[in-house]
């Protein structure tokens, strides 16, 4: 039985459910061949270390193999956060990287054994990172699997994908888990929501939340129309855009919307925006949680 005296540090945004399989049915299916790649890949070497053990961490390492081919590469971890495959670096894999963050403070150490360790053992962390032997980071979508050896032992398998675009299906599991942790913890979460050290930032993707009178209660990219109603807001298009997701949400639960919207980076800019939206209840209130890609 694992010990979590160590892990009290796990802060409230990392407690909600890691990504469910790519299988799962109430999630959109992956539109990206790199993400299926990915996940294949995982799965794949997941199902190796469980027959096999650790004698195939050698074979991880292997270059131009199925399992480390160009920037794509797994790295195996303990469940403590102990590394033991990085083929990228094999000569400084014995590190432990439990406190391992990316470039803008996100917690990627402790979120990569957290959904290891959590429900199925399965999941996704977006962070920045970078590529093999370039000095700029980019932004890189990590797919998590725990392994269990004939040993005993337990391990996190993982690979990624860099400038691998948003999928639906990460924007879904992003809502549930946002609604999740308000219907936990109401409006006290909406810190962790605005947080941009949070699994709830990354691309361009963020949490808002929306009453349904059509106030804004949490907008982390435009912070400056938090407490404002935007009922009558409209897009370029004419859209009554909050008016539409609010009425969706409430009248069938969750779903899709499409809308111009600024992008964050180029706030001069309105693109078009896909956002997932849903409605919950939070004590006597109902608010609408959403989060969206652009194309």
């Amino acid at each position: 039985m694992y010990s979590w005296s160590k892990y009290v540090l796990l802060l409230p945004w990392l407690l909600v459910s890691p990504l469910l399989p790519a299988q799962d049915p109430s999630l959109p299916p992956y539109e990206r061949e790199t993400t299926r790649e990915t996940v294949t890949l995982v799965e794949n070497a997941a199902e190796v270390i469980s027959r096999e053990g650790e004698s195939v961490f050698a074979d991880f390492r292997e270059p131009a193999s199925r399992w480390y081919r160009g920037e794509r590469y797994l790295f195996v971890w303990d469940l403590d956060g102990n590394r033991k495959v990085y083929p990228p670096d094999p000569e400084h894999e014995k590190q432990n990287l439990i406190d391992l963050e990316d470039v803008g403070g996100k917690p990627i150490g402790r979120m990569f054994v957290y959904a290891a360790r959590e429900g199925d053992g399965k999941g996704w962390v977006h962070y920045q990172w970078n590529r093999p032997h370039e000095l700029e980071p980019t932004w890189k979508s990590t797919y998590i699997v725990r392994a269990r050896s004939p040993s005993g032992d337990d391990y996190l398998v993982g690979s990624g994908v860099y400038q691998g675009g948003m999928e639906k299906a990460f924007l879904v599991e992003e809502v549930e888990a946002a609604a999740d942790l308000l219907q936990r913890e109401g409006k006290a979460a909406f810190p962790t929501l605005r947080d941009p050290t949070s699994r709830f930032f990354f691309h361009d993707t963020y949490i808002f939340v929306t009453a349904e009178s059509g106030v804004e209660l949490v907008n982390p990219a435009f912070p400056g129309i938090e407490g404002r109603s935007l009922w009558d807001t409209q897009d370029r298009t004419g859209k009554y855009l909050v008016r539409e997701y609010i009425r969706l949400a409430k009248e069938q639960g969750h779903g899709w919307v499409t809308y111009h919207w600024p992008r964050p980076t180029q706030p001069q800019v309105n693109a078009v925006k896909s956002t997932y939206v849903r409605s919950i209840a939070v004590g006597d209130e109902t608010l609408i949680v959403g989060a969206g890609m652009y194309q």
